[in-house]
């Protein structure tokens, strides 16, 4: 896990600070080691350079005078092969091929053997080097054959090319800028924006869709103009000669379209065989030399990891957890968003050592600015702040990966929305037994009748009722965009209609919708950003293992939610590794916080961030004037959030970025 960035300037060479400006930017992200390569790709030469933080002996970037015109820079944090022998950008055998990588190959170990019956030598225990070597040995297809989580940048001299790409459902990062004169990536976006030749204006449109319709870096523009994000399953190649930039899709997800009718006989095969490669899944994510710990908070999917992990330790040693594996749940000291008492039932029953973050007002009112900076974006939920102090406590205690359930909702159906569309496909194939069976159990789902008929019935209203009076609606049920200024509201309302999709015409599509999303995307984001402010790898076996995905999304949807119960498939196949009061929950919280008390507990300390400079987008006067009945409002609490966090985030990086 690390950080990664590069330069390049197609008509002259560039000062060597600029590389150093952005990999000084995120050093958070690899505090272990530091490396640069020069390269000047007129003559070919090229200068590996050493930093104030490098394990490695060599010729100190500070000192390098000679032209160059491509720079890679690298920070990292060491997880597997803590030696020297790791150190980045690293080569090939003939120094043709440089890689500046972000992310952990789980399945690294199988594919060395594989490449060395092709005929390749090793000489460290890392990821990277085999990831080098397997595009070397089979071209871009290598891709196809990793299991992970990746964001890199290799430089081909043979080819004269920089070859990007990032990993399939979007868990790590990598943003880029490009001009007729320059082309620059970094894992971060805070890297791109110091540098002088980088776009640092505000994209109106991505404000709008932050504060209008709760969405966040859902096109490859995100908030700061000109600053792009290449999407997940997504590569480029830059020509380095022509300074032509391709970039193209490399894997698309395949989903049943099969409205099959439940079977308890393959239904047995399918929980076999979802257990197996849940565990699987979760074994690979262990392979560390360093100590690894588990986020939980009590729900279905992070309880999962934590018991099997126990049942891991039962019947080998692992090192890297110890003899008692330690777990990380953020308490909030009762209410009806505290899981601790959950958390502690999976705590118990694994014998783990547990650690509690403890989220404040006032330490939040402390952290505020740095949580805003560390994620790059304005947030879309409070979430975060429960979530950064797990990673921080984590940090603390020495764990430098934490797995978490990221994803087990995206995938197994775990979120309310799903049971409508679930039952709108069984409406569609006249599924009258399986209607009847899942409202006649309904009592074992998050949801009941009353929702599910208001839900259905919105539904086909939005997508019947004209334009102007969606918006007028809109406007009624969101009482704090009457604080966004009029012009700015009326150049951007026409957006809104994008909000109000199409319905999926199956579970599988919602899902299979859901898990290729802008939203599913900034969750992970956020987890990234957080673990790795605290210098802390998050690993999420259910939002990128291509063996479990491929195969869960293969079954029909009929599977899925079942005599009431989401999350069905998981649920039968953890029966006698879960506690059955935690494999039986019918809530579902997702990483609640009590929002809206803390909110109310700093809303007079806050209200200072709402200066005139936000007068583009934000009727300063007024909101200031409202803030405190805002945010009093149990209805509104919520989306103050959003216009407190834009607030911030703007004041932040105007200043940062000036620094």
């Amino acid at each position: 896990m690390c950080g990664i960035a590069g330069i390049f300037n197609h008509r002259k060479n560039i000062s060597s600070d600029l590389i150093r400006i952005a990999c000084d930017a995120l050093v958070h992200r690899g505090p272990d080691d530091e490396g640069y390569l020069a390269i000047n790709t007129s003559s070919g030469e090229l200068t590996p350079l050493t930093g104030r933080d490098s394990r490695i002996e060599g010729q100190r970037i500070e000192a390098f005078g000679a032209g160059a015109n491509l720079f890679l820079g690298h920070r990292r944090l060491s997880i597997l092969d803590l030696s020297p022998l790791g150190h980045q950008p690293m080569s090939n055998r003939d120094n043709t091929l440089w890689i500046v990588f972000n992310g952990e190959i789980y399945n690294y170990i199988e594919l060395r053997e594989e490449l060395r019956v092709a005929g390749y030598s090793f000489r460290t225990n890392s990821d990277t080097e085999v990831l080098l070597s397997a595009y070397e040995c089979w071209g871009e297809a290598f891709l196809h054959k990793l299991n992970g989580m990746w964001a890199f940048v290799i430089y081909d001299k043979r080819r004269n090319m920089l070859f990007g790409a990032r990993d399939r459902f979007g868990v790590k990062p990598l943003y880029y800028y490009v001009s007729a004169e320059y082309f620059a990536f970094a894992s971060e976006i805070k890297a791109l924006v110091k540098l002088p030749f980088a776009g640092r204006g505000i994209n109106p449109k991505a404000v709008f869709d932050y504060l209008a319709l709760s969405r966040i870096e859902n096109e490859e523009e995100g908030i700061f103009s000109d600053i792009l994000e290449l999407q997940p399953s997504c590569l480029f190649r830059l020509d380095l000669s022509s300074m032509g930039l391709t970039r193209r899709k490399y894997y698309e997800l395949k989903y049943s379209n099969d409205r099959a009718v439940f079977d308890e006989k393959y239904f047995r095969e399918i929980v076999e065989k979802t257990r197996q490669l849940v565990s699987d899944s979760i074994s690979l994510r262990l392979r560390s030399d360093v100590p690894v710990g588990t986020c939980l908070s009590g729900g279905l999917d992070s309880s999962t990891i934590a018991c099997i992990i126990n049942s891991l330790l039962a019947n080998d040693r692992h090192p890297e957890i110890g003899e008692r594996q330690k777990v990380f749940t953020a308490s909030y000291d009762g209410g009806p968003e505290d899981e601790t008492d959950w958390a502690g039932i999976v705590a118990g029953q694994t014998k783990s050592s547990w650690f509690r973050a403890r989220p404040t007002p006032e330490l939040i009112l402390r952290d505020i600015e740095d949580m805003m900076y560390a994620q790059d974006v304005p947030c879309l939920s409070s979430s975060i702040i429960a979530q950064y102090y797990v990673m921080k406590l984590a940090g603390e205690t020495g764990i430098k990966v934490l797995l978490d359930g990221q994803g087990g909702d995206e995938l197994f159906a775990g979120y309310r929305g799903y049971f409508i569309t679930a039952y709108l496909e069984k409406m569609r194939s006249f599924a009258v037994r399986d209607i009847l069976n899942n409202f006649t159990n309904i009592g074992n789902s998050p949801v009941d009748k009353k929702y599910l008929m208001s839900a259905l019935i919105k539904m086909f209203v939005n997508i019947k009722m004209p334009s102007a009076i969606k918006e007028a609606m809109f406007m009624k049920v969101r009482r704090e965009l009457h604080y966004m200024k009029k012009n700015f509201w009326n150049e951007f309302k026409y957006r809104i209609e994008s909000y109000h999709s199409n319905v999926p015409a199956s579970l599988n599509q919602d899902l299979h919708n859901a898990i290729r999303s802008f939203d599913f995307k900034y969750l992970l984001k956020y987890e990234d950003r957080n673990s790795m402010r605290f210098s802390v790898e998050a690993r999420t076996p259910f939002a990128d293992d291509i063996n479990l995905i491929e195969y869960v999304f293969q079954i029909p949807s009929v599977y899925k939610i079942h005599d009431g119960w989401s999350k069905y498939i998981l649920r039968e196949a953890t029966k006698g590794i879960l506690p059955e009061k935690i494999r039986l929950r019918t809530d579902k919280l997702g990483f609640s916080t009590p929002e809206s008390r803390w909110l109310k507990s700093i809303k007079s300390e806050v209200a200072d961030y709402f200066t005139d400079d936000l007068g583009e987008f934000l009727d300063v006067g007024a909101l200031r004037a409202g803030w405190s009945r805002l945010v009093d409002n149990q209805t509104t609490a919520v989306h103050s959030w959003r216009l407190l966090f834009f607030a911030i985030w703007f004041h932040v990086f105007q200043r940062k970025r000036s620094n």
